[in-house]
C-alpha cells in the first residue's frame, strides 16, 4: 500500500519528467555534503533540478511521463538532473563538475525523446547552447545582408562620383 507521501511524490515528479528537456541519471557515490551543494547551485542558475529519488518511484514517475527506456539505468544509488530549458547545460556543468575529480558518474540519460548511454551522453557537454546557435544563425542570415547592403552602397557612391566628375566637365566647358 503506498503512502499519501509517495504518491505525491511520484505525481510531481511525473509533471517534471513531463516538462523536461532531459533527465539525466547519475551514480553519486562518494561526493561529500560541500561538492554537492556547489553542483546544486550550478545547477540552480541554469534552470536544472538536481534530486535523488528512490529508483522504484522514480520507476512509476518515468513511465506515467512516457518515458519507459531508462529502467536499465535505475539500479544502485542514483540522483536525477532534470534539465527544464537548455537540454544541454547539464552535461556542460557535469563535465566541468567533474574536471576537478570524477565523482558524478553518469549512467544514462534521455535527451528530448532519446535514451543516450553515459558514454554517448559525453558528446552532449560539447553541444552549443540553444542561445549559441541562435547567435551563429543570426550572424549567417545577416552576413549576406551586410555584403549587399555594402556593394550596393559602393555602386552609388561610384554613380555619384561619376555624375560628379561629369557635371564638373561640363561646368569648366
Amino acid at each position: 500500500m503506498a503512502s499519501p507521501e509517495k504518491i505525491a511524490i511520484v505525481e510531481e515528479y511525473t509533471d517534471k519528467f513531463k516538462q523536461a528537456n532531459s533527465v539525466y541519471l547519475a551514480d553519486y557515490t562518494g561526493i561529500d555534503v560541500h561538492n554537492v551543494t556547489e553542483l546544486r547551485r550550478q545547477f540552480r542558475e541554469q534552470n536544472v533540478e538536481y534530486k535523488v529519488l528512490k529508483n522504484r518511484l522514480a520507476k512509476i514517475a518515468l513511465h506515467n511521463a512516457g518515458v519507459e527506456d531508462l529502467d536499465d539505468y535505475l539500479n544502485g544509488v542514483t540522483s536525477f538532473i532534470i534539465g527544464y530549458d537548455d537540454p544541454v547545460a547539464p552535461a556542460k556543468i557535469i563535465k566541468s563538475f567533474n574536471k576537478k575529480k570524477e565523482m558524478l558518474k553518469l549512467k544514462g540519460v534521455y535527451f528530448e525523446g532519446k535514451v543516450f548511454t553515459a558514454k554517448q551522453a559525453e558528446g552532449l557537454a560539447d553541444l552549443p547552447s540553444r542561445e549559441e546557435l541562435l547567435a551563429k544563425l543570426l550572424s549567417l542570415l545577416q552576413s549576406p545582408m551586410t555584403k549587399l547592403a555594402g556593394t550596393l552602397q559602393a555602386s552609388m557612391q561610384k554613380m555619384v562620383g561619376t555624375l560628379n566628375a561629369l557635371k564638373e566637365s561640363k561646368e569648366s566647358k
